[in-house]
Order: structure tokens, then sequence, then C-alpha cells
């Protein structure tokens, strides 16, 4: 996935230029190339070949010089200097931890260590956090928040972001679905219970000659010819069972794809299984095995055959893609004579969804279509990159309502915050845009920096003339769990703020959470009546899908945005709609869906 290996290389440029004189502009710059770079929907490398980069929103000078480099020398020497001290680990370690480049090498320096390797096992030699501050005088908050990252760091080692892999899931479908053998197309594994980030694909196939049994002459060579496509590298392994043949491959994208061929008569069962998740699956074994429907040594499933059907005809038309409604019929019967209802792919995590299935119990889980509008929008007026067309266009194709042009206030510098005196420019602006668009509003909104004490960058009655007011944490990835956790509940008690932005700060691969009490700030946002933000931007996705289970739990309502930056960013809250499925969360418990009078009423009974 070279779009995030070259924004990550940007990003790091510019984390490190945070902390130099004068740099503020080249941060402002570097970031903005980045964020292009990896929110482009094809390889950046054919766009750069192309030329097409040059006209791509952020890409200055600088930053095509050093995209040009990287292609034309397949490295950047500012990067490789930074490098030449230092492992790509460690420097990744230095922006996961948020607390400054200088800090961090300073570290680095004191405890006398050059490589990743050396970083671990320094600290599985030091357990004691209070001595190894004193001896090698460190700040113990430091040192904790090292050891935290490179604990996140390991846990996301392996995974890629969904938005990302389903991009290259779309070319792999593209060929597949020109094999006029291929009667069925199922996208399968945590990308069909979309999951935020994933490990592999899994792609399930029913060729026409498996009407039936096996035929493994030629599922064989069916497995040959997708070995033979470009986008594969080298089929990995493969496991040839009686009622299926699982080929794995290694690709181009650099994220490995394992290809299941199936018969008519196992599909449904195929189907459920490599859905997973393994939890589940599971849990729904140890439950047939006590209805009587799965063997209790091998564990195999035992349904019925539905006697006098063509089984190939039991197979649902619908091919490859699902919406929100769509209901895999085929599996719903296998649920059925399980006595349960059917249990939507997002759901199968193991956790009590068999339970409510039994009891008829599950949630009316919230649609796509539901959401009436986008309260989180970055535009030009902070460090947004959009045609103000193409919004227009992204907006009446989702079918909203509103949108909010929520953007950075004044202290936070590297995202272009807006000062106070500039705000009645934003007004004027705004208005003018509302009397030439009578089908949706464009509202005025912010999104408003929690500073060190937990003060907001704006004063209650400048707070009070927004009409949606988001608050967040940009910076404080140095303090401790206390200080955090304060700061979001003093800002909470603000009146006039509305939503909690992207509550945790994580950032996939560029930034580990904050330090603080998740469970204390759901707790005062539901006492308060504050929406926390499940943030759609696909390395946030903040709320992630554990903590919106607990909001749930605890009464929250939420808001689901985008957080966009870029106009396919607009697109990004298929995401946010996932985590809240996966949540459990429903309609009534989003404010983006009570349209724009109803966000009007909520805000006056708060």
């Amino acid at each position: 996935m070279i779009n995030l290996k070259l924004a990550s290389i940007l990003t790091t440029i510019a984390e490190i230029c945070k902390y130099r004189e004068g740099e503020i502009d080249t941060v402002i710059n570097l970031s903005k190339a980045a964020r292009t770079i990896r929110d482009y929907q094809d390889d950046i490398s054919d766009a750069f070949y192309n030329g097409s980069i040059r006209s791509m929103p952020g890409i200055d000078d600088y930053a095509y010089g050093l995209v040009r480099e990287y292609f034309e020398s397949g490295k950047i020497s500012v990067f490789e200097e930074i490098k030449e001290k230092y492992s790509e680990e460690l420097v990744k370690i230095i922006r996961l931890s948020g607390i400054g480049a200088k800090r961090v090498f300073d570290i680095y320096s004191k405890i006398g260590i050059l490589t990743y390797d050396e970083l671990k096992e320094f600290f599985s030699n030091n357990t004691d956090l209070l001595k190894t501050s004193k001896d090698y005088d460190i700040n113990p908050v430091y040192i904790e928040r090292i050891i935290f990252c490179i604990d996140y760091f390991e846990s996301i080692k392996g995974r890629y972001p969904r938005w990302q892999v389903n991009i290259c899931l779309d070319k792999i479908l593209q060929k597949l679905s020109g094999y006029t053998e291929l009667e069925k197309i199922r996208i399968t594994g945590s990308v069909r219970r979309r999951k935020a980030y994933v490990g592999d694909m899994d792609i399930l196939l029913l060729p026409e000659f498996n009407k039936s049994n096996l035929n493994l002459e030629h599922t064989y060579k069916l497995a040959e010819k997708i070995g033979n496509e470009r986008f594969i590298k080298e089929k990995i392994s493969e496991l040839v069972q009686k009622k299926n043949a699982s080929f794995k491959f290694s690709t181009i994208f650099g994220i490995e794809l394992e290809v299941i061929i199936t018969s008519a008569s196992s599909f449904a069962e195929d189907l459920l299984i490599s859905t997973g998740s393994k939890t589940h699956i599971n849990k729904l074994r140890d439950y047939a095995i006590k209805r009587g429907m799965a063997d209790s040594k091998t564990g195999n499933f035992v349904f019925s055959d539905n006697e006098g059907h063509d089984n190939l005809a039991l197979v649902s038309g619908k091919s490859i893609n699902e919406d929100d409604d769509y209901i895999c019929r085929e599996e719903k019967e296998l649920y059925r004579q399980l006595g349960l209802s059917y249990i939507y792919p997002e759901l199968r995590e193991g956790r009590d969804e068999i339970e409510l299935a039994r009891e008829n119990y599950l949630p009316d889980l919230i649609r796509l279509n539901d959401i009436k509008g986008d309260l989180h929008v970055h535009s030009q007026w902070s460090d947004g990159v959009m045609d103000l067309k193409h919004i227009i266009k992204s907006v009446k194709k989702l079918d909203y309502e509103f949108l909010s042009f929520s953007d950075h206030s004044a202290s936070n510098k590297f995202g272009n915050g807006m000062e106070v005196k500039d705000l009645v420019l934003k007004r004027e602006y705004i208005d003018k845009l509302n009397s030439r668009n009578k089908r949706f509003r464009f509202l005025m909104g912010t999104e408003i920096d929690i500073d060190e004490d937990g003060n907001l960058d704006y004063p209650p009655e400048i707070i009070a003339g927004f009409d949606i007011a988001l608050a967040s944490i940009h910076r404080g990835y140095k303090n401790d769990r206390a200080a955090n956790t304060s700061r979001f509940i003093k800002a909470s008690s603000e009146k006039n703020i509305d939503i909690l932005a992207h509550p945790t700060g994580t950032v996939f691969g560029s930034r580990a959470p904050y330090f603080m009490d998740v469970d204390e700030v759901i707790k005062t946002a539901v006492k308060n009546g504050k929406a926390l933000e499940i943030n759609s931007y696909y390395l946030r996705l903040d709320l992630n899908e554990e903590n919106a289970i607990k909001a749930k739990k605890a009464g929250s309502l939420f808001a689901i945005n985008t957080d966009s930056h870029r106009e396919n960013n607009l697109f990004m809250i298929r995401l946010g709609v996932d985590i809240a499925r996966k949540a459990g969360i429903e309609k009534s418990d989003v404010i983006n869906t009570f349209g724009l009078e109803g966000i009007k009423k909520w805000k006056k009974k708060r």
C-alpha cells in the first residue's frame, strides 16, 4: 500500500518540523500533502507518472519535490537523514507517542538505544517505572507513554485500514466478476463483519461446476487461473477438504488473500463459518451441540437439506456487495434451523448476540440512509482542501439535509485555526451559500480546542453563536490519565458544547490513544447531555467499537461524522455507521438522524 507508506514518510518529516523554529507553514503544507496522498483512492504512483498529482490539493512545490525524489530514487534524503541515527520503527514511536520529537530523541539518547528491538529489550529489563525515571532523569509519564506506544505498535502490526483494503478488493473483484464460470462471489471474513482494521482479505467463490459436490480437477484449475492474475505474487498455501478448498496468496497490495472455493450444497455453511468471528462460530457450535445440531466430537454442524430444490437456485441472486438491509437468505435458514433470528455479520463477535437472537431481541441497527447530515467537516477556513462544487455534489448524492463546516479554533496552529475576528466573515460566507441552496443547509460549526487546563479557545458568548459546537483535544499526549480526563470533564460542562469529538485521540499508525479514563468521560458526557462522536475518518474511527459499546450501555447519544478535509472523506460516513452497527447502536441513538429541526430541539432541551 504505497499511498500509506509515502504519506507516512511525509507525516514523519512534518512531525520533526513541528519542533523547529519558523516551520509552521511547512508542517501545515506537508500535512495537507500527506492527507491527499493517503486518501487517494488509487495507486499514487500512477498519479505521479501521469502528472495528475501536480494538480491535487495540498501538493505544493516542496511536497512535490519530495514525492518526485521518492519515485525517482526510491527514497527521500530528508527522511534518510533521520533514519541514519535511528531506525524507522523508532521514528514511528516518536509519532505514536505525541510527546514531541525532541523529548523522545532525548530519551533514546539517555538510555542509549538505536533500534526498536533495543528499546523493547530495555523496558522489558527495566520494569520499575519510578526507578528508571530516577536513574535516567526522565519524566515517569514520558516513560509510561513510550511503553504504552510499544504495546500499541505491536497490537496493530499486520493490520490494515479496511477502507484501503476495500480499494484493493475492488480491483480483485472487478477481475473475478469477469469469470464466466463463477455463479457467486462473496466477500467474507473480517471485511464482511465490517471490522475497522483487518489482517487479510477473504473471498468465497461458488463456480458453476460445483453445483452439487466439489469438482477437484476444475477447482484446482480455477485456483491456478486466479494465481496467474497480475495482482497475485505467489501461492502461500492450500487446504483441500471434502466440501471446499482454500488457497492463500500473497498479493501486490502487501496484504494476503484467501480464496475459498465451495459447492452449492455447502455455500451457506461456508459463508457462515468463513465470515466468523471464531468466537461467534465456537459459541454457535456449543449452542448447536445442545440442540443436537452439531457433532459433539468433531464440532461439525448438522443442518437439514432443502430437499426438492435445485441447490444452485437456493443461492441468492445478489452478488458481492451487501447493504444494511440485505439478509443472506441461505444463512438466515441456518440460523432459523438453530432457533435464532438472523444475526447481521457486524454483530458476530461472540458477545451476547446469540442470546439476544434466541430471544428475538437483537437491536434494530442504524442504517447509512438514516444519516441526514455531517456535523464535522473542515473547509478552507481552516485546513480543509475542498472544492465547493464537489461538496454540493457529494451532499446531494448522500441525500443530506445539512452539513456543518466545523473548522478548527484559534490555538490549533497546525490546523490553521480560526481567530475570533474571522468568524464574522465565515458566517457571512455560510449565509451566502444558504441563500443559493434551498434543498439543504450549511451550518456554522466549530471544532474548539480544549487546552491543557480544560479551557476552551472561545468564550461562552462566542460558542453560543455557533449552530453546532464540537470540543476536542489535539495535544496533551504528554499528560497523565487524570489530567486528560479532567480536561474533557471541564469542557463538557460548557452548556453550548454539543459534541465531544474523536474522544481518545487515536490515529491509526500515527497516534496512540491519550492517557484518559474513557469510562469517566462517557459518564460525564451522558450526565451533561453531550453527544460522543464516532469519527468516521478511516484512520481515526474514534470512538472505536469497544468504547462505542460502553457508551451505548451508559445511555450516550452519538454523532457520526467524517472529520472531512477532502471530498472523498465525506463518503467515509459509511465507516462510522459500521462502527455504530457493530456496537448495536440504533437510529434513535444518533443525533445526525434527527434532521435539522430535530437537532435544534435537542440543543434547546439540554
